[in-house]
């Protein structure tokens, strides 16, 4: 209940449409009961009217108990339209409360519908019947586009909302979940609460009113005959709330399953190179057909769920009416509780009442899918988001570029430390390198620098400054990032050099991209800098995405470069290209690189040498090398012949 009524408010900024809907429902309602009640008129046209001429008039009703009905008599008396009219008339000064609300209905049907001969008022009828069903279908219309535009809108919303906390989150968030899990997230998972949203929130609102309309002419008619149609309603309540509670269970499930599904698709599609490499096709093949098998006997199991819940319902339903018609129209033959024609119009009421009371029984299964696909997105939305602004946090103008990290203790999961007690000091300009073996804590460091990572312990400052108190995007508006692995877009060359910059020359872009040793190739694309790369640059050699990546960081111009270096996976005639667009990129700004091949670190102010997530060696390449230790055994390891 919590998960629905959050998500109803999110109509808040719909009121308006919401309740134009709501007006519309109404107008629906009362048509689709007046339709019902012209029943009356046109059971007494067929077989109480009288020509203009009667030779004979009907005995007036008695009024046993209060109700109206009619005297047994041994044959049927017609009478004229002023005599009805003047009998309607004597009632009405006999009787009260809901008898009252029934001769007014009747009276006036008498008085406008029921004058004339038979064929004249059957014509009537008929008009009004067309009349108040084409009212009914006109509201009924306009009262289902306003709740789908008021559904679909909250939907617009929350996908908005979702796709702003993606980005918002922290990286310690990503390693806690599944790309393909996420994903799921963002479109099946709200897929399912479009459909939850778009279809139960109508019937919500629509069938109750419908319900209700019908309800009160059922009492009106007969409030004892009523009363007898719900005695069952508990029943059937019990039966749905049963279906209600084992749907939660298995839409979570399946959700959950349907997650594993993306994530498995999303890792084949990521890596079809290793998995053809190693011939793991049939492998893969039969994994994922072993995940769509659970997820298809989930799904089954909650369809054959859902669907039991209409039979069951409508059954139910099915049994109040018959005991109704046996019950109701043996009394009628008695004549001790309503008129034929009463009784005909209160099966009606009752039976059109059965469609809502059937869809509101389906309501309670629909939500679930859809409140366990919502309570998925909402653990999304609730998570704490990175950039949410602390008390004391400010904006950071341009950095002069010095770094430092005071005695930082960092851990992702409790009781496994990946950096103890580090402390290092980078000066503005200079450039430092990182060095040690794979697992020593290199990348973790350079991530807490621009705050992807807030340390368990000790402070990483910028020029004095502790980072938590910098808004974060001003911080990392003064970083320019570049890795081995090279994140590019589905967009043009222009676009991914100047991502994050609104309104850059072509000329300034160039002169990165020839900075980066990157417009000679770009010149020669198809459409130049116009050219649309691919999904992450698939059409560009890994020398070419890593030069792009290079002049997105020069045209940023940022005080502080921060490098995993990006010449290690490349062939030695691209690597020579890449360096020069780094040489070119260091100048002048603050550089921390963390080296693989220590010969590109020579001319470094400083190197850090870590292991176990400690800085074990500090000098220049010359110095550790002078000083023996851990940094000569790397270094002879890696120039042994």
């Amino acid at each position: 209940m919590k998960t629905y009524l959050r998500m109803l408010r999110m109509v808040r900024p719909y009121t308006g449409q919401l309740v134009v809907a709501v007006a519309f429902m109404v107008i629906f309602s009362v048509a689709s009961v007046f339709s019902t009640a012209m029943l009356s008129p046109f059971l007494e046209t067929l077989f109480l009217k009288g020509d203009e001429t009667p030779a004979v008039t009907a005995p007036a009703p008695t009024l046993p108990g209060g109700n109206l009905s009619t005297t047994t008599s041994p044959a049927l008396h017609l009478e004229t339209d002023a005599d009805r009219r003047a009998r309607y008339d004597a009632l009405r000064s006999k009787v009260g409360g809901v008898e009252e609300i029934k001769l007014q209905f009747k009276a006036w049907a008498a008085a406008h519908l029921l004058q004339g001969t038979r064929q004249q008022a059957l014509l009537r009828i008929c008009i009004s019947f067309f009349l108040f069903t084409l009212l009914k279908n006109i509201a009924g219309y306009l009262q289902e586009v306003a709740m789908a535009y008021v559904g679909h809108a909250m939907i617009r919303d929350l996908r908005n909302q979702l796709y702003r906390k993606f980005t918002d989150l922290p990286l310690s968030f990503y390693h806690r979940h599944k790309a393909g899990e996420l994903i799921s997230r963002a479109t099946n998972d709200v897929l399912i609460a479009q459909q939850c949203v778009g279809a139960s929130f109508m019937k919500l609102v629509k069938e109750p009113i419908y319900i209700a309309m019908f309800l009160a002419v059922a009492l009106i008619i007969s409030w004892q005959m009523t009363l007898l149609a719900f005695v069952l309603m508990p029943i059937s309540l019990g039966v749905i709330l049963a279906i209600s509670k084992r749907l939660r269970r298995l839409s979570h499930r399946q959700q959950e399953q349907m997650a594993d599904l993306t994530s498995t698709l999303q890792e084949t599609v990521y890596g079809i190179r290793v998995i053809k490499a190693f011939a793991m096709e049939k492998f893969e093949a039969t994994k994922f057909g072993g995940q769509a098998q659970s997820l298809f006997r989930q799904v089954f199991r909650i369809e054959y769920t859902m669907k039991l819940s209409s039979p069951l319902t409508e059954q139910l339903s099915m049994v109040v009416g018959l005991f109704l018609l046996w019950f109701g129209g043996s009394r009628v033959f008695t004549g001790g509780l309503m008129a034929p024609d009463m009784f005909i119009v209160f099966l009606f009421v009752i039976f059109s009442m059965v469609r809502p009371l059937k869809s509101v029984g389906q309501l309670g299964a629909e939500l679930q899918s859809g409140l366990a696909a919502a309570e998925r997105i909402f653990m999304v939305l609730d998570e704490p988001a990175e950039n949410a602004v602390l008390p004391g946090t400010h904006e950071m103008g341009r950095a002069r570029g010095e770094v430092e990290l005071e005695d930082v203790h960092f851990s992702y999961l409790p009781g496994e430390a990946v950096l103890r007690g580090v402390s290092l000091k980078v000066g503005a300009g200079e450039v430092v390198a990182l060095a040690g073996s794979s697992g020593a804590g290199k990348s973790t460091l350079m991530d807490m620098i621009p705050g992807f990572y807030v340390a368990d312990s000790g402070r990483v400052l910028i020029d004095g400054v502790d980072i938590r108190e910098l808004e974060p995007q001003s911080l990392r508006r003064n970083m320019g990032i570049v890795t081995q692995e090279v994140i590019l877009f589905h967009d043009s060359v222009l676009k991914n050099i100047a991502y994050g910059l609104d309104d850059v020359p072509l000329e300034r872009v160039r002169e990165a991209a020839r900075a980066a040793n990157a417009d000679e190739f770009i010149m020669k694309m198809p459409q130049g800098y116009d050219t649309v790369i691919g999904d992450r640059g698939v059409t560009l050699s890994g020398g070419q995405r890593q030069r792009l990546s290079i002049a997105r960081a020069i045209l940023k111009d940022p005080a502080i470069l921060l490098l995993d270096e990006a010449t290690s996976a490349l062939d030695t005639e691209s690597e020579k290209l890449v360096q020069e667009a780094i040489d070119r990129l260091v100048r002048n700004r603050t550089t921390i690189v963390i080296a693989h091949r220590l010969s590109t670190i020579r001319g470094a102010d400083r190197i850090y040498l870590m292991e176990e997530g400690r800085v074990v060696q500090t000098g220049t390449h010359d110095e550790l090398l002078a000083s023996g230790g851990r940094y000569k055994e790397l270094y002879d390891l890696q120039f042994k012949s």
